[in-house]
């Protein structure tokens, strides 16, 4: 079954609240003073803006045809905004159904109507998994007995029918990550009116041919987070913290759970916080010291975050200087600008950057000769390790999973095309090659946050550019209720005999 956990909706709320708190306006003085944007509605008017801010931004824009196409569509948007006159929701939602069609889950829509609304939940967890429809595996208490029973029909409609009406309401890079973010839209009771009916209750059919009606709660009236069975004394359950290791000296294995690229070098005014490299440098060593020959990263929880530290880590399993990295393309517009000023001096060849343009991201003239004295790293930056000496010689094994996205499929990625170790799991809702590095604003007309990629990531081996997953070399079912399936195989076959 699913690890989802009720407090994962919370994020949805709380990413929204932080960007809109410093989000810029989002303004284009050509645009505004355009007939179409004078005598347009609040609706077209943010409409045009935000269209072009797109075709400006994102990569996929860059490609003329891909231009020309958005082009074309924006006439026909307009004209159908016309038409909205009330709930600005309906506009938020318009758009994303728009934005969705990138298959990019980084570039997308906050379209909730009023974000104190997200604490109404319904307090059950469907697993969508596939071709199978439904498995309700999170409940309150007085839900119990309707653990891992399968839901056949919502509100009387098919599974698969509300899952095709929510579809457009997600931005996603692949089938997985759709699979895995509606999961999480679907408790919140905010969502159904998006998807053709109403958000008082849901009446669930299940497989058994019974039915039962679930009332949404607040949150803080849930008594019980997560029911599942034996999860609690599995190694590779998930915990509350960033990174963290365990030494299993008599297996020879040592696990470290990675949940998030973030530490305290990439927040400075969190000084709590541990910093990665700095966890690395003394699991290597207690790792040396107690001779264990298997090093097992989990990156099922890990949702991304600053990748560098995942080039922290890499650099302790291959000479640095011997790794294929990702090529990465970057989009200089106005937007980029607003958030980094500094683009404005970068130079190709002499010459300023072009609104629009795609560079490498190693292209500029101060990146040509730009060389890390890794010699003197200090410690406003994470610090790589640069002794071959100290590379680690052992096995390692990477557990990856549903929830492994962005940053984290980054470095799966590059373990993967690098040849270093292996990996077990499931697919990940990442793509290896995919949009990113996020970029947001607000549109002025309807207070409308949206974010959007400015880059664009592709993973060494070209000959897999356009693949959709990551696929595990060791296929294994972590959602498995009764069993630690990831960790009985790791030690089966790594641990000591």
């Amino acid at each position: 079954m699913k690890r989802l956990l009720l407090i994962l909706v919370a994020p949805i709320a709380s990413i929204a609240v932080c960007f809109s708190q410093n989000a810029p306006k989002l303004h284009n003085e050509e645009i505004e003073s355009s007939a179409r944007y004078q005598k347009g509605n609040i609706y077209q008017k943010d409409l045009l803006l935000y269209l072009d801010m797109l075709g400006e931004t994102h990569p996929y824009y860059a490609d003329e045809a891909n231009r020309a196409k958005l082009e074309k569509q924006a006439k026909r948007m307009y004209r159908e905004c016309a038409k909205l006159t009330t709930e600005i929701y309906y506009f938020k939602t318009y758009l994303q159904r728009f934005a969705s069609s990138l298959h990019d889950g980084h570039t997308t829509i906050y379209y909730w109507r009023d974000w104190d609304n997200l604490n109404k939940i319904f307090p059950i967890g469907l697993d969508i998994d596939g071709d199978n429809p439904c498995i309700i595996n999170i409940t309150s208490e007085e839900h119990r007995d309707l653990l891992g029973k399968e839901v056949v029909e919502i509100n009387t409609y098919p599974v698969k029918q509300v899952l095709e009406w929510a579809r457009p309401l997600v931005s996603a890079d692949n089938e997985v990550n759709f699979e895995n973010l509606v999961t999480q839209y679907l408790m919140i009771a905010e969502f159904y009116p998006k998807i053709l009916f109403g958000n008082h209750r849901l009446y669930l059919t299940l497989a058994d041919g019974s039915n039962v009606t679930i009332y949404p709660i607040n949150k803080s009236e849930l008594k019980v987070a997560q029911l599942q069975r034996n999860t609690a004394n599995r190694v590779t359950a998930q915990r509350g913290v960033l990174f963290d290791y365990t030494i299993f000296e008599e297996e020879g294995i040592c696990y470290m759970q990675f949940n998030q690229f973030a530490d305290r070098v990439t927040h400075p005014n969190y000084p709590q916080l541990a910093r990665f490299d700095d966890t690395m440098r003394d699991m290597m060593a207690e790792m040396e010291a107690k001779g264990i020959e298997t090093l097992v990263v989990d990156l099922q929880y890990n949702g991304g975050g600053n990748s560098m530290l995942g080039t922290v880590l890499l650099s302790w399993l291959q000479p640095y200087k011997e790794t294929q990295n990702v090529s990465v393309t970057l989009r200089y517009s106005d937007l980029l600008c607003q958030h980094y000023p500094y683009y404005q001096n970068f130079t190709v060849e002499g010459k300023p950057l072009e609104r629009g343009k795609c560079y490498d991201f190693w292209s500029f003239d101060h990146s040509k000769d730009y060389v890390v004295d890794y010699e003197k790293q200090d410690s406003t930056q994470h610090v790589i390790n640069i002794d071959p000496e100290r590379i680690f010689k052992g096995n390692v094994v990477f557990i990856q999973g549903k929830d492994s996205f962005s940053s984290a499929t980054l470095l799966l990625t590059l373990a993967q095309d690098n040849g270093i170790g292996i990996i077990i799991g499931e697919r990940a809702g990442g793509k290896p090659c995919h949009y990113g590095d996020i970029l947001y604003c607000t549109l002025p007309n309807t207070e409308t946050l949206v974010t959007v990629s400015h880059k664009y990531f592709i993973r060494p081996d070209r000959t897999l550019e356009h693949a959709e997953y990551i696929e595990p070399d060791v296929m294994i079912d972590l959602d498995n209720p009764e069993r630690d399936m990831a960790w009985e195989w790791i030690v089966e076959n790594y641990g000591k005999k």
